[in-house]
């Protein structure tokens, strides 16, 4: 019974391993410091032909995305257009490693390139995003301020 039981929990801890999806958004702020936004909640996957990876769409509501103190997460949503404000990735292609994809936030869309790399049935991408580019800027509590350069990891699963 027990070794049913222990492989049950295994089969289980597999299965989320294999279908993992994640963001963490990490914020570098000034003169010094940073901060996480993270979710497991993102929506969407990768497809893969041959060598080549590719993802119509992912999404992650704002709400979603939590810091672990909750008023920097009610500022962090309202920047990003509010708790049910949605960022979309579009169009994702990549080869190689290397790829280029669409985001949108806060309405704005903006090209954007990517490293990744395929892990364990799922895809784990890099890049970094300009909040300025996206209408974020002057964000600053206490003489602290966010600097404009935010690095976004995600991994999705590949089917």
């Amino acid at each position: 019974m027990r070794l049913a039981i222990a492989f049950g929990l295994f089969l289980l801890s597999l299965s989320f391993s294999l279908f993992a999806r994640e963001i963490k958004v990490k914020v570098s702020l000034s003169p010094a410091g940073d901060f996480v936004g993270q979710s497991t909640k993102v929506r969407g996957f990768v497809d893969k032909k041959g060598s080549e990876f590719s993802a119509d769409e992912l999404t992650i509501e704002v709400g979603q995305l939590k810091t672990g103190i909750e008023l920097r997460d009610k500022h962090f949503h309202e920047r990003l257009g509010g708790e049910k404000a949605k960022i979309i990735v579009k169009g994702a292609k990549g080869s190689g490693g290397q790829g280029q994809a669409s985001v949108t936030v806060n309405k704005i869309t903006k090209p954007f390139s990517f490293a990744f790399k395929e892990a364990g049935g799922n895809v784990q991408a890099r890049f970094d995003l300009k909040p300025s580019d996206f209408g974020i800027s002057n964000v600053k509590y206490l003489g602290v301020g966010v600097e404009d350069k935010v690095v976004i990891d995600v991994t999705i699963p590949v089917r």
